[in-house]
């Protein structure tokens, strides 16, 4: 994870992206747009692995550095266009932070916050963890009142956390209402005439960590699949549907994918 600017925004990159500073995470859908990237834009994004991102030539530097023990490389220089780019490849990890900001020292400092956590601010595990299926999950899909509900998206592929958020107060409680109030059972399978089944059900696209006076649990939501889809906390299934899925995908800020027939 990295620190920037408290004024930046989030996920203002791609689409009709505004020349806002921005970091930038679990985009997909909206870069297929083609948006030009403007040299007044500062962003900072987390993303996969890409070596040939990284710039070379002699305006740049690069050393190796390590993270909490773990080898990553750094590279920093300023581009063409003027701005100050720099970029942190983590190989063993699949990891590449790419930074560029009109102020070296900017760049510099969200380099130096980048650090590799097992849980990150909002409680999300940075791998997907396991479904669970023991009787002692809950008897209710969530708790009515949850003092806290976070969201860890892990996306259709990977197990890597690609982004997160936590709800509490109204929100929660909102989101805790919308799963309790779905249809019982899973999700029936798109029809393979019109979407390609896969040899096994495909994981939770995001986990939702609920904790409330009574202890914490968690519901995977697989969305993105043709087959496999539902709300699951180990003891109940229900059905997933297009207003829950918004419902946990707005807070993130990211785009998403889903068939047609989740609509309410």
């Amino acid at each position: 994870q990295i620190e920037v600017p408290a004024d930046w925004a989030v996920n203002d990159y791609g689409c009709n992206m505004s020349d806002r500073p921005t970091v930038v995470r679990a985009q997909m859908l909206q870069l297929g747009c083609l948006t030009p990237e403007k040299p007044t834009k500062q962003v900072a994004q987390i993303g996969a692995d890409a070596p040939e991102e990284v710039k070379k030539g002699p305006e740049f530097t690069r050393r190796d550095v390590s993270l909490g023990g773990v080898s990553a490389e750094r590279t920093e220089g300023r581009g063409a266009d003027g701005r100050h780019f720099g970029w942190l490849r983590i190989p063993s990890r699949q990891i590449l932070i790419s930074v560029r900001t009109h102020d070296p020292e900017i760049t510099r400092r969200i380099l130096d916050s980048a650090q590799l956590v097992g849980v990150d601010h909002n409680g999300c595990p940075d791998r997907r963890p396991p479904k669970a299926a023991h009787p002692g999950a809950r008897s209710a899909l969530a708790p009515r009142d949850p003092s806290s509900l976070s969201i860890c998206y892990y996306g259709p592929r990977g197990d890597v956390l690609r982004s997160s958020a936590r709800l509490s107060g109204r929100e929660a409680a909102a989101l805790a209402a919308a799963l309790n109030a779905s249809r019982p059972g899973p999700n029936p399978d798109v029809d393979p005439k019109q979407c390609l089944h896969p040899p096994a059900p495909p994981p939770a696209d995001a986990v939702l960590l609920v904790e409330d006076a009574a202890g914490k649990g968690a519901i995977h939501v697989a969305f993105s699949g043709c087959t496999g889809r539902g709300l699951d906390n180990g003891a109940l299934r229900a059905h997933v549907n297009l207003p829950i899925i918004q419902r946990i995908m707005i807070p993130l800020g990211t785009g998403f994918s889903y068939s047609g027939d989740l609509n309410p």
